[in-house]
């Protein structure tokens, strides 16, 4: 065994996989070979995401059953600002009353080019994000405790507050508004939809909607109305809501065709309009709409 350097291995590093992969314990070996003490500090974000999915503790387990009291493992949480998270990193590690001689090691993009505290830091052979994989369906053997973590995963969540976009398109005099019709409804409500990540601003996600439910028509511009929290069945038992924008415009040209998940586009008089026209849901978007056009005329 190669001869050991005197001092303390830092490793900086996430180690978000659902198991130590042989890349993973290279580079924990490979930092244990050159010093007397290794601590290795678990990259941590408070909000939950594709690239946060395992909780601290997770990680610690998995570490902790390959290499025991060989490593010491501390949490370091993500901070907005690369110079104050450096800052507290090294705050951190000096709490720890490491060796005189200290070394950093981590990934290069993820680490090494965004540290600027006071100790050395090296790149580390290999990559953590090229080494990630997904669990196949296929790999669990214990579907009780895989089931475990999935109600685990659900229930640790942050209750999530869903934006949606919904639109009152006008004809040319202002005196109709279209309302759209899914299958299996009986009702009517606004077309309008989900936004999405890729949308630059709710704006462009109401335009978006509109062209997938309508058809490649041309409107003015959009009038915000207001915004309401939605009554949404599907949500009705969750922590989880929807919370829509409403938004009012004129058809300026193009002939409305149901399209996406909508079956039937109709043009209603705006002076018969009443809730019972109205999926439960967009019956306070109707008294919304109401108001603003009883502010306009």
């Amino acid at each position: 065994m190669p001869a050991q350097t005197k001092g303390t291995g830092i490793l900086v590093a996430r180690f978000q996989t659902f198991e130590l992969l042989p890349a993973h314990r290279q580079l924990v070996e490979s930092v244990l070979e050159k010093h007397d003490r290794v601590i290795v500090f678990l990259g941590s974000n408070p909000a939950p995401s594709n690239y946060n999915p395992l909780d601290w503790v997770f990680r610690w387990k998995m570490l902790q059953d390959a290499f025991g009291n060989a490593i010491q493992i501390e949490d370091m949480p993500d901070l907005s600002d690369d110079r104050v998270w450096s800052q507290e990193l090294d705050r951190r590690i000096m709490e720890l009353r490491p060796a005189p001689e200290v070394v950093l090691y981590g990934s290069k993009d993820n680490f090494v080019d965004r540290y600027s505290g006071r100790f050395s830091a090296i790149v580390l052979d290999g990559d953590e994000v090229e080494t990630e994989e997904i669990l196949p369906l296929e790999a669990v053997t214990n579907h009780r405790d895989f089931r475990l973590g999935v109600l685990y995963g659900a229930l640790r969540r942050y209750p999530t507050v869903y934006p949606t976009v919904d639109i009152a398109v006008f004809n040319e005099t202002w005196d109709e508004v279209l309302l759209a019709r899914k299958a299996n409804e009986l009702k009517y409500r606004f077309p309008g939809g989900f936004t999405d990540p890729s949308d630059f601003n709710y704006e462009d996600a109401a335009m978006r909607e509109l062209t997938e439910e309508c058809g490649p028509i041309i409107v003015d511009d959009l009038t915000y109305l207001g915004s309401a929290r939605i009554d949404d069945w599907r949500y009705r038992e969750s922590a989880d809501s929807i919370i829509t924008h409403l938004y009012a415009c004129r058809l300026e040209e193009g002939e409305p065709v149901a399209s996406d998940d909508i079956v039937e586009l109709r043009w209603f008089p705006v002076a018969k309009l009443n809730a019972e026209l109205f999926v439960p849901e967009h019956r306070m978007l109707l008294e919304i709409l109401l108001e603003f056009i009883e502010e306009e005329h």
